[in-house]
């Protein structure tokens, strides 16, 4: 895939990990699989968001590794890149299947809505959750992760049964959407 310039720029000032560059990569394959079919199928997507949202949303990682940290970094950097909104709000609102202000408070960040809406912002964190790493794994292995998370972490439980059913949610729409079954 090639990568636009002004993403990898961005890339470099902020010194982001290979690793989380393939990882990016990947998503952005499989987001633009799910926005190329949704757009066949006649339905309206900004493409160039979904790939440069795909691309960046991980940026805060430069900074962060925190899972409740490295998005809100993101969508921080993307801003003061005065990156475009809507790109910003792709990477602000990727993690898992979003967080509730309520949720947000309850986790110590900000009581601040991180839930994806744009059919966009949708698309790239359903790809997010089917990247494994730097390969393209499936819906039921996104599950399982949670199912791990719950064995290793049972007072996190409240958070990944709210995440299994918006996964699901978002899952159903973009397959109706696309005419893919994930």
């Amino acid at each position: 895939m090639d990568v636009p310039a002004d993403v990898l720029r961005l890339w470099d000032k902020y010194g982001l990990d290979e690793g989380v560059r393939r990882h990016c990569i990947t998503v952005a394959k499989i987001a633009m699989k799910i926005a190329q079919k949704i757009l066949e199928n006649g339905h309206d997507v900004n493409m160039e968001a979904v790939l440069k949202g795909a691309l960046l949303h991980d940026i805060g990682r430069a900074v962060t590794h925190d899972p409740f940290q490295h998005f809100i970094k993101s969508a921080e950097i993307l801003r003061k890149e005065n990156v475009d909104e809507k790109i910003v709000r792709i990477a602000e609102r990727h993690f898992s299947a979003g967080i509730t202000a309520e949720e947000a408070e309850k986790l110590g960040l900000d009581s601040k809505d991180y839930m994806p809406e744009t059919l966009e912002e949708k698309i790239v964190s359903f790809a997010d959750n089917l990247a494994m790493g730097d390969r393209e794994g499936t819906f039921e292995e996104f599950m399982k992760r949670l199912d791990e998370i719950d064995r290793k972490n049972p007072e996190m439980r409240w958070l990944t049964e709210r995440t299994r059913e918006r996964a699901r949610k978002i899952k159903e729409e973009l397959e109706r959407l696309s005419g893919l079954v994930f």
